[in-house]
């Protein structure tokens, strides 16, 4: 007991943690609309949960070029 579990891992080869995050999500080699539909319906969600502030919504609304 008491030893970790990083005992399976072979030397010189990263944790899952270090896995690239954008194959993982689906996120990689996305059109630019694609991305920019995505980008816009995030950014409403956070705003929708009360995760940003109106002012800040507005900013990165306008700055993604979505409109209210």
């Amino acid at each position: 007991m008491g030893r970790s579990m990083d005992h399976r891992r072979p030397p010189g080869r990263p944790a899952a943690a270090a896995a690239g995050t954008d194959a993982e999500s689906g996120q990689e080699g996305l059109s630019g609309a694609e991305d920019r539909r995505k980008s816009l319906y995030a950014l409403k969600v956070l705003y929708e949960r009360g995760l940003l502030p109106e002012a800040e919504y507005r900013r990165r609304l306008a700055a993604l070029g979505g409109t209210p």
